[in-house]
Formats: structure tokens, C-alpha cells, sequence
């Protein structure tokens, strides 16, 4: 069972103190990333004693992990309050199957209580190294000190991104809301282009996801700085770019070099895959308005 389907299941079961303990060590996490009992009771507003047996349900669940004299809060503890928020503010009832599990997030499909399906994506930072995309792409926010601010980073930023996106084109994914690791968009059908689908006009396709860069770039100041094939979702008639946790805007030192990577991640890949005539260089042109025409 996933972290994420083990915080589900503690939703209904948490009492308000738990939760309230909760929400007193994420607060303290953004200083030393721990707090011991005494600290938790000041900051969550409530007497020590209750704090103490809060603290050992919470352990038990393994919402909470020891660290020394002090607590830390676990993954689990992270999505359950995310959960949480989503449904006090009406915007989710459940919690579906998986739909993507990659390195670094994985997307699970929910419901809204009109029965409507949107998708939830969690953060998972800390499982793969994130130490070259910190040093290359972030050098605009803050440092990441622990994986718990890096997923809260990386969902800030995504959900940043796509709100600076948001009806520029109908490639970009739609962003209704995000909290803490996780952000809740429209739930897509599709696959990835790396997979290598039937479609329906291989070369509309392509100029589609190039117009798009276009868009990002000139339109909203943002590169995708990780664009290929295995984040560019399809259903053959129709593409969506997907993932931009890790955009930068245009004023970033290593934006060109970044925005180059795209265009030829997606000119090469169209090339390769579906026999796509175009030239990098012109489709480059074309992205930073220096041409007005895709040749």
C-alpha cells in the first residue's frame, strides 16, 4: 500500500487534537524540522497531557516519527493533511486508483461530490535525487532544506506555472487548486508520447507542441526547462505538455540554453518517432518571436 492510500485511510479516524498536533510540528518543521512535546503543546494550543497522547496515537499510525528527543512529521502525515483540505473545502469526496506513478510524483484520479473526475498529484521528491535539478533550475526560490520543503516547492511552483498558463492553450493542463505536496488538476486521458500511440496527424501534432512552447515563452515568460516525449501526454487527436514543477521564467540565467533543450527534445522526437520534418534551428526562431513563421 502507498503512502498516499494510507493517509487516505486516516482521514475519518484522526480526532481534532491529532490533527491540531499535526499541523503544530509542520509548522515547526519550517524551522528545525523537529519539536519536542513541551514545543508541539505551544504551538498547537493545547495542554501537554493531550499533546503526549496525541503524539502516541499519531506514532502508532506512523504519522509522526521519533527523532531524538523530538517528532517529525512522515509523508503519510503530509498527504493525509493534504486530503484533508481538499475535502473541507469541497473540492474532492474520494480518492481513486493510480494513474501515474513516475520519479517524482505520483497522480491519483478523485472525485468531486457532482460525481466529476479531476486528478490529485503528490509530490515524491524525496525517493529520487533532486540534487541536479536543485543546483541547474532553482536558483530563483529559497534553498531546499528537507524533502518536505522540496514537495512543497515543486507543487507551488507547478501550480504556479500552469495558473501563468492557464488559457494560453488548450495543451496546457488545467490547474484547479493545490496544497502543502500535492496539486489537483483536470484529470487527462491519454498516454505518453513515449510510448509511441497511433496519431491522427503526426505533424499537426508536433507544430502543436511547438506553438505551445511559443506561447509558454513569449506570452507567459516560462520554459517547461524538462520538455520530451515522456511528459507530453496524447490521445492521438489532441496533445497536453505536462509537468512543470521545474519551469523557470525567462529571466533565469539558463533559460536559452533550457528553452533550446525543448524545442530539440521535441523536433528530434517527432523526427525520430513519427517521420516529422522539421528543422531545430528555424523551430527555435519560431519559439523566441525572432521568426513569425514555423518553416
Amino acid at each position: 500500500m502507498s503512502t498516499t492510500e494510507k493517509a487516505a485511510r486516516q482521514l475519518k479516524s484522526l480526532k481534532d487534537e491529532e490533527w491540531r498536533t499535526l499541523q503544530g510540528l509542520e509548522d515547526a518543521s519550517t524551522g528545525p524540522g523537529t519539536a519536542d512535546v513541551g514545543r508541539l503543546a505551544r504551538m498547537s494550543r493545547l495542554p501537554r497531557q493531550r499533546v503526549e497522547f496525541a503524539v502516541e496515537q499519531l506514532e502508532r499510525r506512523e504519522l509522526v516519527a521519533r527523532r531524538g528527543a523530538g517528532y517529525a512529521l512522515t509523508k503519510e502525515a503530509v498527504e493525509a493533511m493534504a486530503l484533508r483540505e481538499y475535502v473541507k473545502r469541497d473540492l474532492i469526496v474520494a480518492l481513486g486508483a493510480v494513474i501515474a506513478k513516475g520519479k517524482e510524483s505520483d497522480v491519483y484520479e478523485t472525485l468531486t461530490e457532482e460525481g466529476s473526475p479531476l486528478a490529485l498529484k503528490f509530490f515524491k521528491l524525496g525517493r529520487t535525487s533532486f540534487t541536479r535539478v536543485r543546483k541547474k533550475r532553482f536558483r530563483e526560490g529559497a534553498e531546499m532544506r528537507s524533502w518536505m520543503t522540496a514537495n512543497y516547492e515543486a507543487a507551488r511552483r507547478e501550480y504556479s506555472a500552469l495558473k501563468r498558463l492557464e488559457g494560453l492553450s488548450p495543451a496546457f493542463p488545467r490547474a484547479v487548486a493545490s496544497n502543502r505536496s500535492t496539486v489537483l488538476l483536470e484529470e487527462l486521458s491519454g498516454v505518453r508520447l513515449s510510448q509511441r500511440p497511433e496519431l491522427s496527424d503526426p505533424a499537426a501534432l508536433a507544430r502543436t507542441a511547438i506553438d505551445s512552447i511559443r506561447l509558454a515563452y513569449l506570452r507567459a515568460g516560462l520554459v517547461n526547462a524538462d520538455l520530451s516525449e515522456y511528459n507530453i501526454l496524447t490521445t492521438g487527436a489532441a496533445i497536453w505538455l505536462i509537468d512543470w514543477p521545474q519551469a523557470v521564467t525567462t529571466s533565469h540565467p539558463n533559460c536559452k540554453e533550457l528553452l533550446e533543450h525543448d524545442v530539440k527534445a521535441v523536433v528530434k522526437f517527432f523526427s525520430r518517432a513519427y517521420g516529422v520534418a522539421m528543422d531545430p534551428a528555424a523551430a527555435l526562431r519560431y519559439v523566441t518571436g525572432a521568426s513569425e513563421r514555423l518553416k
